[in-house]
């Protein structure tokens, strides 16, 4: 790869809510209203790289643009808890930073200067708005309260890869979504959700199925598997996504483009039934379509049984392109042995 290209050849591509695309025959619309009928948090499954993390970026700014006299307006962007391994039910509220407090030995900061909301406090706290966060629960030290809009909001709460937790914590999760409160007892606070039942809280929790979840918790949720795209998905996923990245490289027509999208297409479901470990992602399809695009091999016949007639530099781009797409030295070897580029 020239190093003029490297900058172009991981540039962006569209990453925005907008441009998620979803099928018309698509139910996820219908299961979000079905959610925030029922007060349920629903458990988005499917393989790492399919989406499902903006997917849940996509249902809030989709739910924002939504007038309903019954539901106070969404905002346009999630609040996301990331999960960890040693992740605990307070962690969803608030942080004490409590290092840094002991530092302070002469005692000149308030406490409430070493707090900071956290993704699931932060989604209570907008169901009352700031102002009122401050005229009634005094939060108005707290180092992150600006992020709260003045006014009361619905949001949605992404909790992402749940399945990284304790087992202990998925069951604790729901018992904190119903309750729909936290205390901070460093501040000897407790904040609640506003009692107004228009203003929502859209719980949207991701798993990658790592390890199982407990049936008490399975049975709470309502349940949303993100499948590996059809044919027809996949093209209108890189149509729409990769529009910004043709325009850094100078090609504006994607259309044209389609024929060997089809055909690299075809190479990449080969590659990913021949993937013993980790089969290539919908994420990863779009990186190695980029890499096609900028080592001019995007337009080669890259048919399986072609490819060892290639020239030798685009038969050697081809198969470093193959860095995109294979995350293991076994995928990597099963390959390159079937396309023969060994």
């Amino acid at each position: 790869m020239e190093q003029e290209n490297f900058q172009i050849a991981f540039g962006h591509y569209d990453k925005s809510p907008q441009s998620y695309y979803l099928s018309d025959t698509n139910p996820l619309k219908a299961t979000i209203f079905l959610a925030l009928q029922l007060g349920r948090p629903l458990l988005i499954t499917g393989e790492p790289g399919t989406g499902k993390t903006q997917l849940a970026h996509w249902a809030a700014w989709y739910l924002s643009t939504k007038s309903d006299p019954n539901i106070t307006p969404f905002l346009p962007d999630p609040f996301v808890f990331h999960t960890k391994s040693g992740s605990s039910g307070k962690d969803l509220f608030y942080n004490y930073d409590a290092i840094s407090h002991f530092q302070d030995k002469e005692g000149k900061k308030n406490v409430a200067e070493f707090i900071s909301l956290s993704a699931m406090g932060q989604a209570i706290c907008q169901t009352r708005g700031r102002n009122m966060l401050l005229s009634r629960f005094g939060l108005e030290r707290i180092r992150n309260v600006n992020s709260i809009e003045g006014t009361p909001h619905s949001s949605v709460l992404l909790i992402d890869e749940i399945d990284k937790a304790p087992r202990d914590f998925s069951n604790d999760l729901l018992n904190e979504i119903e309750n729909n409160r936290f205390f901070i007892p460093e501040m000897e606070k407790e904040i609640s959700k506003s009692e107004d039942r228009k203003t929502r809280i859209l719980v949207i929790l991701t798993s990658n199925g790592e390890k199982s979840l407990p049936d008490a918790f399975l049975r709470r949720c309502l349940f949303y598997h993100v499948p590996f795209p059809s044919e027809n998905d996949l093209v209108a996923i890189i149509l729409q996504r990769l529009g910004p990245f043709l325009d850094e490289i100078g090609n504006n027509s994607l259309v044209d483009f389609k024929e060997h999208y089809l055909r690299a297409l075809k190479l990449f479901h080969l590659i990913r039934e021949k993937s013993p470990v980790k089969p290539p992602s919908t994420s990863e399809l779009l990186d190695w379509l980029k890499v096609l695009h900028v080592e001019n091999i995007i337009k080669e016949n890259i048919d399986e049984n072609n490819i060892e007639y290639l020239p030798p530099a685009r038969k050697k781009a081809l198969q470093l392109s193959l860095y995109t797409l294979v995350k293991t030295k076994e995928d990597l070897d099963a390959i390159e042995k079937f396309l023969k580029l060994k």
